[in-house]
Parts: C-alpha cells; sequence; structure tokens
C-alpha cells in the first residue's frame, strides 16, 4: 500500500488484519440501502470493538475518501482498549495531533487530518458519507486486497499485506535474511566486505550463516 503513512514517522505496526468494508452515503438523499448504513452506525462501531483480539490490526476500508474523517480520538481510545495495535485507514482522519499525542495508536491513512466526520459532511459543495457495511470480509485498502487475517507490516516507508498462509514462510526467511544483512553492516562497517560483494562460503561458515544463507536464497534476492 503506497499510498498510506503513519501519523508520526517513528510508528511501525505489524499484526492479523481485522477488515471493515465501507460504502459511500448520501445523507441528504439516501437510498434504502444507505438510510439502513446510517441507522446501524452505531452498532457497527460497537461490532468493530468486539471483533478485536489483541494485537490485531484493524483496516478501515474506505474507498480512498481523503474527505470523510473516518475515525476520530473516540473510536481510536476503544479501538486500542479493545486490543488494536494498529490502525490502517483507506481514508481521512480526525482528531490526528490527540491520537498522535495522547491515544498514541499507531494510525496509518491515505488522506489527510480532518475536521468532517465519516457520515455527513460538505465537500466541494456537495454532501458527501462513508459509513460502514460488514467486518471481517475481504476488502481492498489503497488498491490491495485484504482478507480477515492477513498480516500487515510496515513503517513510515508504506505498509505490505502478507497473506496468511504465507506467514510463517515470510517470517522464517526474512530473519534469516535480517541475520545476514547484519552481518554484513559489521563486515562493512570493518572493512572486510563491500556492499553486494559475494557472499563466501568461508564467511558464511566462519559466522554461522551458512543455513541462514541457504533459507534467505529461497526468496530469491
Amino acid at each position: 500500500m503506497m499510498n498510506i503513512r503513519p501519523i508520526d514517522r517513528s510508528y511501525t505496526i505489524c499484526g492479523p488484519a481485522v477488515t471493515v468494508r465501507y460504502l459511500p452515503v448520501n445523507p441528504l438523499n439516501p437510498t434504502s440501502e444507505e438510510s439502513e448504513l446510517i441507522s446501524n452506525h452505531a452498532t457497527m462501531i460497537v461490532n468493530m470493538m468486539n471483533a478485536l483480539k489483541t494485537g490485531d490490526i484493524l483496516v478501515l476500508a474506505a474507498l480512498g475518501r481523503s474527505d470523510a474523517g473516518v475515525a476520530g480520538e473516540g473510536m481510536c481510545h476503544g479501538f486500542k482498549a479493545h486490543g488494536a495495535s494498529g490502525l490502517v485507514v483507506d481514508g481521512g482522519e480526525r482528531d490526528v495531533p490527540v491520537i498522535r499525542n495522547d491515544v498514541k495508536l499507531p494510525v496509518f491513512m491515505s488522506g489527510n487530518p480532518t475536521p468532517t466526520v465519516a457520515r455527513w459532511h460538505i465537500h466541494e459543495g456537495k454532501p458527501g458519507g462513508v459509513l460502514p457495511k460488514e467486518i471481517n470480509v475481504p476488502v481492498i485498502c489503497d488498491g490491495v486486497r485484504i482478507r480477515p487475517g492477513d498480516v500487515i507490516i510496515g513503517d513510515e516507508c508504506g505498509l505490505m499485506v502478507i497473506p496468511v498462509e504465507n506467514a510463517e514462510m515470510v517470517a522464517r526467511i526474512g530473519g534469516a535474511l535480517e541475520d545476514i544483512e547484519e552481518l554484513q553492516r559489521r563486515l562493512i562497517q570493518s572493512g572486510e566486505y563491500v556492499h553486494m560483494q559475494p557472499m563466501t562460503e568461508e564467511i558464511l561458515k566462519k559466522y554461522n550463516m551458512l543455513d541462514k544463507w541457504r533459507i534467505a536464497k529461497e526468496a530469491q534476492v
């Protein structure tokens, strides 16, 4: 997800996704389905809280609506209290200074800080809204398909989605790669190695990294 960034550059997140699919609403002239979304809004917020377990990343797939403040201070306090370790919002966010300084929930979003609420606001002279429809269903967030339980990992460089069935393999290969790169950093600093130079079997054996090198090669990187 290349367009989603943290509200604080120090934030990192990693955890399984709890997904929420949003739909647009016209608050002045709602269809019957939109009227149902408006009526069920408060219940859906409670359901989001109850769907969370400790360590979960809540993904609000709000259609990239940067004009809508999809969540704010109160919701973020609730998400954190119910175990969320991070929030990913494909849209805007309210109360960003308070969330960053007081709530301290790692929030990543595609939109901008905004004073608007999700259900009802005026943008470019038009009334608009976006409200939650379903929880724990496949969603598209910033152009990436996310299923419930898929692993979200990221920092200020961007977010990645790891399919849950590949998570163990990715963690194993990623751990091996990190150990190899940490060794390379030390050797570069000591002058024993030049970046992009092939790692010789002699060096790998010397530092007990041969097995990890073989694991890392599975990734073909």
